[in-house]
């Protein structure tokens, strides 16, 4: 895969703990991974909007039904958290 050398402006405490999550694997790695999970997301929240937009929101009563369903643990056994 093709890369490219960008110069970037961050706040110092959120380099500093990237880096101490990097670790060996280093800033470029965490940083690419953290964009490409964002951009994902990005792409999720377009559909849905899209979807909603074609088919309307999603009724109270089934989002209350999905989050009465939903896991309180997520993976890991860390606690879920949850939107809305």
């Amino acid at each position: 895969m093709a890369v490219e050398k960008v110069s970037l402006s961050l706040d110092v405490d959120l380099v500093a703990q990237a880096r101490r999550v990097a670790g060996r694997r280093g800033l470029s790695a965490l940083v690419n991974d953290a964009l490409r999970i964002k951009l994902q997301h990005e792409r999720l929240r377009a559909l849905l909007v899209d979807m909603d937009a074609e088919y309307g929101p999603v009724p109270a009563r089934e989002l209350a039904r999905a989050r009465a369903q939903w896991p309180e643990r997520g993976i890991g056994g860390r606690k879920s958290r949850r939107v809305g």
